[in-house]
């Protein structure tokens, strides 16, 4: 009966610790929403799933910048959504830890001005802190010796860029260009985090140490009673 109780105990205790589901959470930016590595927006929080981020370009702040976390794996993409009064013809770029650029994209497709960072072949394999902007067409970010990526009519609008500009290779300063577009924006994301967190441990693995570590030690305190029971000559 006391084993019983003692593994009913056990599980019940595993059974609070391992979570059931990891909560994915959005984001909606503020006005400190910058577009420089000193004026950049933390998303603060303890470690989460992030699934979107919201804002807005306007005039006076013509590009946001977001300070997020990978998980890696090739998993991290980010697409635009159309909404009513939403930016017509958005940008995203994304940055390593140090500001320096990834890639890029204008628009997703000839049949549309959405802009999407896809998975795969230009995706980090490598987790980690990076930055993602956004901005309205022809205000792009810039390094010391110029534009990070390569702009129309050098490349194709439908082209997912690498850093090919005069100021590849050099940590982004700021944004600069024209300012041709403003409204809302929202922004879809898959393997992102909120910025500064360490990776969600996956349930399985710390949580089955713990519960492998529990039940052994109740299994060799269990041994002892029995030998302690027969050495007496209780059995």
């Amino acid at each position: 009966m006391k084993n019983f109780a003692w593994k009913t105990v056990i599980f019940a205790l595993i059974g609070a610790l391992i979570p059931t589901q990891v909560k994915a959470v959005s984001f909606t930016a503020t006005k400190e929403a910058g577009e420089t590595l000193t004026t950049v927006q933390v998303i603060p929080s303890r470690p989460l799933s992030l699934d979107s981020i919201s804002g807005t370009i306007s005039q006076t702040n013509p590009a946001n910048l977001f300070k997020i976390y990978l998980t890696g794996a090739k998993t991290f993409s980010a697409t635009t959504k159309i909404n009513p009064g939403s930016l017509a013809d958005p940008q995203l770029f994304l940055f390593d830890s140090n500001g320096k650029g990834i890639y890029a994209n204008d628009d997703e497709s000839s049949n549309t001005k959405q802009a999407t960072l896809p998975k795969g072949e230009f995706s980090p394999s490598n987790p980690g802190t990076y930055y993602l902007g956004i901005s309205g067409f022809d205000y792009d970010p810039v390094g010391s010796k110029g534009k990070i990526f390569s702009d129309f009519p050098d490349v194709d609008f439908q082209t997912v860029l690498k850093p090919s500009g005069t100021g590849d290779g050099f940590q982004l300063e700021e944004f600069d260009g024209l300012i041709l577009d403003s409204g809302s924006y929202n922004i879809t994301l898959t393997g992102v985090q909120t910025a500064g967190a360490k990776a969600i441990p996956e349930a399985s693995s710390g949580l089955g140490l713990l519960a492998f570590g529990v039940l052994s030690t109740g299994a060799i305190a269990s041994r002892r009673r029995q030998r302690g029971r027969t050495i007496n000559g209780i059995s």
